[in-house]
């Protein structure tokens, strides 16, 4: 078999509500990294196109080539200098797994150049030493809904399930970034049994509405009581998103740690219910667009020679 060429890894929405750090779902939103090896340079360059590429690093710093390095050095191998060839389809800091998939475009890009192919639980290993929820992790290696959790000895274990026909992703997103860690730092240390049942009982409501197609079950399985209503004062507008009703729309809910909002629609109302949503941040002043997504299913797939 040839050796691939590059890898393509779709972007993820997680948490979807209720499944805090627990649930996420692939997108078809793509970010592809083409592989050459450089026999002309004596350091590892990158060269990036689209969505906010200007924001690429073109060398050393480059996350995915952080990764590249970091997996050959614990593994023992030498790797020759790359040049990689980014093309960008998913918009950074804003909700959508942007971290995740440059850390899995890099083990990935190392496994195209050593020649060394890593088993589900190495990636999960190596990938977690610069992101330690496996998540979106999960969403962008596996593809479709994943449900993940990780042991008392730090390991990920994640599986990954089939959405039912006949809903659609609609992506909102704010035109300003919101990194992880501010969003996690205005996360309380603890929270009361009641807001934790809460949220044990949507999770897993969340997984049968969409794996069965129970739609009707959508807009109370988002429901979240862990991470949105402390996160909702570093969003404008995302309050009076989360109360939107309208024709089509199933569910609602921030996407990852924001700004980015995701609602599940009808297909046929999906453009719609994305416009609306614009319209209710607009009245707080927020700039954003709407996107409509498919799920991706495939997950993390090499490119062929």
């Amino acid at each position: 078999m040839s050796r691939p060429t590059g890898v393509r890894v779709p972007a993820s929405t997680s948490n979807l509500g209720p499944g805090f750090d627990a649930l996420s779902l692939a997108l078809a939103i793509y970010l592809t990294v083409e592989v050459e090896v450089s026999d002309s340079t004596d350091r590892s360059r990158v060269v990036a196109h689209g969505i906010d590429s200007d924001k690429m690093p073109d060398g050393g710093d480059n996350l995915i080539l952080r990764v590249m390095d970091a997996v050959a050095k614990r593994r023992g191998r030498r790797i020759e200098p790359v040049f990689l060839k980014v093309q960008n389809e998913i918009p950074l800091a804003r909700g959508l797994g942007s971290s995740s998939t440059a850390i899995l475009a890099g083990i990935s890009c190392y496994e195209i150049v050593a020649g060394d192919s890593l088993s589900e639980s190495e990636i999960f290993d190596h990938a977690m030493e610069f992101e330690p929820h496996p998540d979106n992790l999960a969403a962008g290696l596996l593809g479709g809904l994943t449900v993940s959790a990780v042991s008392d000895g730090g390991k990920a274990m994640s599986s990954s399930l089939k959405v039912s026909d006949g809903i659609t992703p609609v992506l909102v997103i704010p035109d300003f970034e919101l990194s992880t860690e501010k969003a996690r730092d205005v996360l309380p240390e603890g929270y009361s049994r009641r807001d934790a049942v809460f949220n044990i009982q949507r999770a897993p409501l969340m997984v049968a509405a969409l794996t069965l197609g129970n739609w009707q079950m959508l807009s109370e399985a988002m429901r979240d009581r862990i991470h949105q209503p402390y996160r909702a004062g570093l969003i404008p507008g995302f309050e009076a998103v989360l109360k939107m009703e309208t024709d089509g729309l199933a569910g609602i809910a921030l996407s990852g740690a924001g700004p980015t909002v995701l609602a599940f629609a009808a297909p046929e109302a999906a453009a719609s219910v994305g416009d609306q949503i614009v319209e209710v941040f607009g009245r707080s002043g927020v700039r954003a667009s709407a996107r409509v997504s498919k799920i991706d299913t495939e997950g993390r797939c090499f490119l062929p020679n």
